[in-house]
């Protein structure tokens, strides 16, 4: 899946500026629907291996894509919240697949599956992104859509948006091809900076090997939870975290929603870690066995605002004009190391031990947090020439 959403992301995302985040975001659904058909025919495993391949396609091209379109889209006040649906929906299907696959046949899911992906189908009627049709100084539509976003409501209110933005976007048009120029300003280097250390980030957070090897760690730590009830809670517990960023996400803001969480699962892995440690020091932990099952949800539960913020920061810092080629660089790039660190996680844990592996993701939590409170600014309700000033220290 890892490898399927590296083609997705680099084929969709370099789409996007030519055709818009829309049609792009249409097109990317296709792969999942033939992954799913693939499932419900499948004779032997080949039909299987294709149809991962095929869900991380569409996976890359959505990652790129859907935070994007959400953050060109949305209101200042409600952005980061309406950026976080992603994540929530993600998790809200991954719940959805576990119930069924416990308590019904494996064959159900992909009939489920196609028919909640039918819904996606009211997207068609939707508008193209107002940002995007402006770049392309297709104004009156990008007017129109502004006011179908907002509700066909409070016109002065909207015509003055659509002053500001149609402003701030004048200078970025992709009528012009990216030049090294577009990569020059001092705050477009600092976004590229930070938003390659978040994205960077979430994988070297241990959030990604916690979810893949959940039963695992839990049979190690001497708990007899069923799997396939250990997976249903794992998803909950992300689904809950989700929830709570999504609605922290405007309440308390990116930054101050970010480094608490980073710190959080930086404390929860070095205590697991810990714990692994005296076990392999003999120490009976029987006592406290249940430990690594609090810190584990604890990472899991923060992890969520780890993964999930990092996405929505880069399509809010960078400029419209380089926001989509940069995203879908940066989640190209991202997409195989992902699957680096959760294929060789369990060879380096039998060699070094799990509590080093906690120990190592956990101290990347604690980096990351450093550099996130020096580094990241403030984006929290802010326009696109408010954040650009953020990112000049002129306001905070």
């Amino acid at each position: 899946m890892a490898l399927g959403g590296m083609v997705g992301a680099l084929i969709f995302g370099w789409t996007s500026n030519r055709y818009g985040r829309k049609w792009p975001l249409i097109a990317g659904m296709i792969p999942q629907v033939v992954a799913f058909i693939l499932i419900a025919i499948a004779q032997n495993t080949m039909y299987l291996y294709i149809s991962r391949f095929l869900s991380g396609v569409s996976g890359g091209a959505l990652f790129v894509l859907a935070p994007i379109y959400v953050n060109e889209i949305s209101e200042n006040s409600i952005r980061g919240m309406l950026g976080t649906i992603l994540g929530v929906f993600y998790n809200v299907g991954v719940i959805v697949a576990y119930v069924i696959c416990a308590y019904m046949s494996f064959y159900t899911v992909p009939y489920v599956a196609l028919a909640l992906i039918a819904l996606f189908s009211v997207y068609i009627f939707f508008p193209e992104s107002p940002q995007y049709l402006l770049l392309k100084q297709k104004d009156a539509k990008a007017e129109k859509s502004l006011k179908f976003y907002r509700g066909f409501s409070r016109d002065e209110q909207v015509k003055l948006e659509f002053e500001s933005l149609k402003a701030s976007v004048a200078a970025t048009s992709t009528k012009t091809a990216l030049t090294v120029e577009d990569f020059k300003p001092a705050t477009t280097r600092k976004a590229l900076l930070i938003t390659y250390v978040l994205i960077s980030g979430r994988n070297f957070c241990g959030v990604f090997p916690l979810m893949n090897y959940t039963v695992d760690i839990f049979q190690q730590a001497g708990t007899d939870l069923d799997p396939q009830v250990s997976a249903i809670i794992v998803a909950v517990i992300q689904l809950a975290g989700t929830l709570v960023a999504a609605y922290l996400t405007d309440k308390s803001g990116r930054r101050m929603l970010l480094i608490p969480s980073l710190i959080g699962v930086g404390i929860c892995l070095t205590s697991i870690g810990i714990y692994f440690y005296l076990n392999v020091l003999q120490y009976d932990m029987s006592v406290v066995s249940w430990l690594p099952v609090v810190f584990l949800s604890g990472a899991l539960f923060l992890g969520a605002a780890v993964l999930n913020i990092p996405i929505y920061v880069l399509s809010e810092l960078l400029p419209a004009k380089i926001r989509s080629p940069v995203a879908t660089v940066y989640m190209t790039a991202s997409w195989p190391v992902t699957f680096l660190v959760v294929q060789y996680y369990n060879p380096v844990a039998d060699i070094l031990g799990v509590h080093s592996c906690m120990w190592m993701f956990g101290g990347w939590c604690f980096i990351e947090a450093i550099f996130a409170y020096f580094m990241l600014p403030e984006t929290k309700g802010k326009s696109p020439d408010e954040i650009v000033l953020a990112l000049e220290g002129k306001i905070k």
